[in-house]
């Protein structure tokens, strides 16, 4: 039987069906005139910039049922993103590098991540990453991907420039191994001629701008502004940091972050989203109209919370009663301060309840720092006679420390605590 026709493997002479462009919000950045600019005709485009898909993507802080909930996110995701493209008017989708999380994704997830995507009324390009680069075992090169990839659906897998309209093209940089010796991109981009196309960088990879280093794979961010002034390029698509976040003085070199979250806030501060860009080139200059679309539905929140009494423990209750959607939100605590048995009793009750509520619930241990004391007062409101006073009582002495016997005394306390509080009344 013929093998079909692979769209991984075509680049030159691509020329995807278009839909008309939608009206954006006027916040375009508009650059002056070009010199020659009389002669230059009218270009528009407009698309989505993604990337950092990661599908497959685990968190070992998930419970099975959660991470199954956070993979299918994941993928609900992405249809999203299609339902985007259909309503913005949107011509093309590209995803910037690391679609999967690794070569070892399974092949019922890569059939359902080309179902969706087959499912997308425009072309999407897929960029190989540094998790998913187009070597010789890669997800692209497997008999599933080469089987069940969908007409619409290109990999960005050769380096140079891609025609996707009359009016745009593509200046390709995909990974082919894990660890490139230079600059992807400005490898590319060294390459080029002035055109009166427009033209989109399509990369991956940290840049010298915001992760300074001796890196050599390192984007560097100079050249690329020099190449906008040169009238060589108009917008660089890039994908490896996980949050919304423009690059450079020019407004034209962004990453699009995930489209789901992947890390906590404190680390990704607008994780969960795509862009929207609409581009123009022509006789009164250019413009770079980007739009940021939410398309996550999830959050990882980072609290710290102060307690130094009772009323502080029910403020984290009323604090975490108040975020919305908790089957979709995991959460790091951090709690700082100093209590009592009882307090800590009480507190342990509140997290407890939160780790049936919420999707997960983690202790921040790095930025924790709660300490629990105990003293005679702490028994009186027990309720115990004989023996078990007496036990409470060598219980307190004992729980001053900080080696393992005061944290186990402590944690009898605790136990008489509750137990005093089930039975309502006097333990002996």
């Amino acid at each position: 039987m013929a093998e079909p026709a692979l769209q991984w493997s075509l680049f030159d002479d691509v020329d995807p069906a278009s839909a008309p462009a939608g009206a954006l919000a006027p916040n375009a950045v508009v650059d002056v005139g070009r010199p020659d600019s009389a002669a230059q005709p009218e270009r528009r485009v407009t698309f989505l910039h993604t990337a950092d898909w990661q599908l497959g993507m685990t968190r070992k802080y998930l419970s099975a049922d959660a991470q199954h909930a956070y993979s299918a996110a994941r993928l609900d995701a992405v249809e999203r993103i299609g339902v985007q493209a259909a309503s913005s008017g949107a011509q093309f989708v590209v995803v910037c590098g690391d679609v999967f999380e690794d070569h070892r994704v399974s092949a019922r997830l890569i059939t359902q991540t080309l179902d969706r995507l087959g499912e997308f009324t425009v072309p999407v390009y897929l960029l190989p990453g540094n998790h998913d680069p187009f070597d010789a075992a890669g997800v692209y090169r497997s008999q599933t991907f080469r089987t069940r990839c969908p007409s619409n659906v290109t990999v960005l897998a050769k380096p140079g420039i891609v025609k996707v309209s009359d009016d745009a093209e593509l200046v390709v940089a995909p990974w082919s191994h894990k660890a490139p010796l230079t600059d992807l991109v400005g490898t590319q981009v060294d390459q080029l001629d002035p055109s009166d196309r427009i033209r989109i960088v399509v990369g991956h990879g940290a840049t010298d701008a915001l992760s300074p280093g001796s890196d050599p794979s390192l984007v560097e961010i100079g050249p690329l502004e020099q190449a906008f002034a040169n009238q060589i390029i108009d917008y660089v698509a890039l994908g490896d940091r996980h949050s919304v976040t423009q690059v450079g003085n020019s407004g034209r070199i962004w990453y699009s972050g995930a489209q789901e979250v992947t890390n906590f806030d404190n680390v990704e501060a607008e994780p969960g989203s795509i862009l929207e860009v609409t581009l123009t080139r022509g006789a009164s200059g250019s413009t770079v109209d980007v739009t940021p679309r939410r398309v996550g539905q999830w959050t990882f929140a980072a609290i710290r919370h102060d307690i130094t009494s009772a009323a502080d423990v029910a403020d984290l209750e009323r604090r975490l009663d108040e975020i919305p959607d908790k089957s979709r939100v995991v959460l790091q605590v951090a709690l700082v301060g100093t209590i009592s048995v009882v307090e800590d009793v009480e507190l342990q009750r509140i997290l407890d309840t939160a780790v049936d509520r919420f999707a997960a619930v983690r202790r921040w241990q790095a930025h924790d720092d709660l300490v629990v004391v105990a003293d005679a007062d702490d028994i009186t409101g027990f309720g115990l006679r004989g023996y078990a006073a007496q036990a409470a009582e060598e219980l307190v002495e004992q729980a001053g420390g900080v080696d393992d016997a005061a944290q186990t005394a402590r944690g009898a306390l605790a136990l008489l605590a509750r137990l005093s509080a089930r039975g309502g009344g006097a333990v002996s």
